[in-house]
């Protein structure tokens, strides 16, 4: 009996000090349930909005080979007002953003002096804060941006190509 209680209690005494080591050496997050976990598995992809309009332009291949995903083409200038900033197309002058009450429906830009902002709905004076025509693509190693003559514009983006001119599908150009 004695032998056995010596085991008992050598037995317990070795459980309590390996729970003591695992202690000291485990994050406190060891001691939560796995249901309170979540596990993020490799190959998952993050979402991303694509663009939708017209005029769309083919992303061409990146230097690293990956094919491209259209998110945005820019064809028109922003201004920034206190009520929200407003998106005209720069050769129509149509506007964009038609969800944003405080634009006027149309502000063209001058072929001789440029795009400015008119005042909005609300008699404000707005900022000229993009005037831009180009497109843009997703790749896995990040974003390319082309104005439509082909021109790379953030060329610190080492995986997209300095030159391509938007081409789009169907068409020789």
């Amino acid at each position: 009996m004695v032998h056995y209680s010596f085991s008992a209690a050598l037995a317990l005494s070795l459980l309590v000090a390996a729970q003591a080591r695992n202690v000291a050496r485990s994050p406190s997050y060891a001691f939560l349930p796995a249901s309170d976990l979540h596990r993020r598995t490799t190959g998952q992809t993050v979402a991303f909005a694509c663009y939708g309009g017209g005029g769309d332009c083919e992303c061409p291949t990146d230097n690293n080979n990956d094919p491209g995903v259209l998110i945005n083409v820019y064809p028109g200038f922003q201004c920034a007002y206190p009520n929200g900033a407003c998106t005209w197309d720069d050769k129509t002058g149509a506007l964009q953003n038609t969800a944003q009450t405080n634009c006027p429906s149309t502000a063209a830009c001058s072929t001789t002096s440029g795009c400015s902002c008119p005042e909005d709905n609300l008699g404000d004076s707005g900022v000229l804060i993009n005037q831009f025509s180009g497109y843009q693509c997703a790749y896995p190693g990040g974003a390319c941006t082309w104005d439509y003559g082909g021109e790379l514009q953030n060329t610190a983006q080492t995986n997209c190509p300095t030159s391509a001119k938007c081409v789009q599908s169907g068409s020789d150009s």
